[in-house]
């Protein structure tokens, strides 16, 4: 399923990111000096600056509008998304400068003044922008990149710590801001959070078919109860956790997912719509997770 990578694009992908081990280790360890935004599950951040008192979901709303943004945000486009005015933008931004804390790395703020955002000599025009703060998502993109870029073990590693990332539904973002209106700006755009359930779930379908094949039976749960965790409305997730439950011997769990979690599944009031032809053939293939007379 992964792509054939020959030897010279594998070594310019581990040259093209050669913090990405760093990154990862700083991600992972439980008193991390860099800030680290969560997009990957419920929304959050956890920072070394100045503790938020109020409105934490809005200003974790700010904070990635701007931080997922590679070239970052003017005061014009923070104040029109957000519908506020400059000065209120700018007072927002002050905020979460301070939440944001010390960058370690340079001695500067995370959020540099607007003026002198590396950005800025880009655009040619004042901008906000975040520096070295650790985004799920991001880690995520780049293990993928280069897990298929390895492949093999090493590639194949690479891509179970992308889905050791994954700790729900991407963006899954507070009820209050969804009631309140936010991340308007999210759902206009790319869809960046359907691009990272699709990513989730080919990732974690590649893991869970290297699983079975080698006989790693908890790998392969693993991978696939993280692709589910992540689109739990997709039916290749509920695929591969009936093979996963096939392979373990749970015949009947096998069954029960096939019946209630694909071809019974409904997400409306309506009758269950027909298959898609990908899982037909796969059904069809597999006849004992259908067949009420197995073991």
């Amino acid at each position: 399923l992964a792509p054939r990578v020959g030897h010279d694009l594998r070594r310019d992908v581990e040259v093209a990111d050669p913090t990405l081990d760093d990154d990862l280790a700083m991600w992972f360890h439980p008193d991390s000096a860099l800030p680290k935004l969560h997009l990957l599950g419920p929304v959050r951040a956890t920072t070394r600056g100045t503790p938020l008192t109020k409105r934490k979901p809005y200003m974790t709303e700010l904070l990635a509008y701007i931080a997922l943004r590679r070239l970052g945000a003017t005061p014009d486009e923070v104040a029109d998304t957000f519908n506020i005015t400059k000065a209120k933008a700018r007072d927002y931004v002050l905020t979460i400068r301070q939440w944001l804390g010390t960058n370690p790395r340079t001695g500067t703020y995370h959020l540099p003044d607007a003026r002198l955002a590396p950005a800025a000599a880009i655009r040619d025009v004042p901008v906000y922008q975040v520096l070295d703060l650790l985004i799920d998502a991001d880690l995520f993109r780049r293990l993928r990149v280069r897990g298929e870029a390895r492949g093999g073990a090493e590639g194949i590693e690479d891509l179970r710590t992308a889905l050791r990332l994954v700790d729900g539904r991407p963006f899954d973002y507070p009820v209050e801001r969804e009631h309140g209106g936010g991340w308007a700006w999210l759902i206009e755009g790319d869809r960046l959070d359907e691009h990272l359930t699709v990513a989730i779930v080919d990732v974690a379908h590649v893991v869970t078919t290297h699983a079975l094949a080698s006989g790693d039976l908890p790998g392969a749960r693993m991978a696939a109860e993280t692709a589910a965790l992540a689109a739990p409305h997709e039916e290749i997730p509920c695929l591969d956790l009936a093979a996963v439950a096939a392979a373990e011997g749970k015949h009947a769990e096998a069954r029960r997912i096939i019946r209630d979690e694909v071809c019974n599944r409904t997400d409306d009031d309506n009758a269950p719509s027909e298959l898609p032809p990908r899982t037909e053939k796969i059904l069809r293939r597999r006849q004992g997770w259908t067949d009420t007379k197995a073991s």
